[in-house]
Order: structure tokens, then sequence, then C-alpha cells
């Protein structure tokens, strides 16, 4: 049961992140966006990969759950890739201002 919420959680993740680049792809704008929370979403799916990597280490069982981690790490880094992107684009090239 753990791993179907933990599953449902980063689907519903997943959904959020794919309309943000989906709106940024169809305006070329990624207003309101912070690099620095972005960026720190993206850590936060490395660290869930890097624990079913420990898990796997220790259990020997790799938790299927690792491809929904990296896929959202995938996702949110092209996320990123574009924030940055059309923030430089746009003459916006502060780390921390949201874009």
């Amino acid at each position: 049961m753990q791993d179907i919420l933990e599953a449902s959680m980063l689907i519903a993740f997943s959904l959020g992140w794919y309309m943000s680049v989906i709106k940024m792809l169809r305006t070329g704008v990624a207003a309101g966006k912070s690099k620095l929370c972005v960026s720190m979403v993206c850590f936060g799916y490395c660290a869930g990969v890097a624990a079913k990597l420990f898990e796997w280490s220790v259990t020997g069982a790799l938790n299927p759950l690792i491809w929904l981690y990296a896929w959202n790490f995938a996702v949110t880094g092209f996320d990123l890739f574009l924030v940055f992107y059309l923030g430089r684009k746009a003459g916006r090239a502060d780390f921390c201002a949201a874009t």
C-alpha cells in the first residue's frame, strides 16, 4: 500500500510538471517560475532516486518506484532548462529571481 500511495504522489506531481512545461513551450514565457524553487524540486527527486538506490544496496531488490523518481527528475530538469533558457531569452539571468 505504501508503494501505491508513493506512486500516486509521484504521478500527481508529474502531471503538474507536464502542464508547466506545456504552458512554457506554448507561450515561450517562464513568468512566475523561480529557478531556485525548481532546482530544489530537482534536488528532491535526486534524493528520491538515491534513497531507492540505497534501498537496493541493502535489500538487493530494486524498487520500481525509482523509475518514477527518475522520470520526474528528467521532466523537472527540462522545466528548469526552460526556465533558464526563457529567462535568458527575456534578458533575466538572476538565479534567485522569479522569471
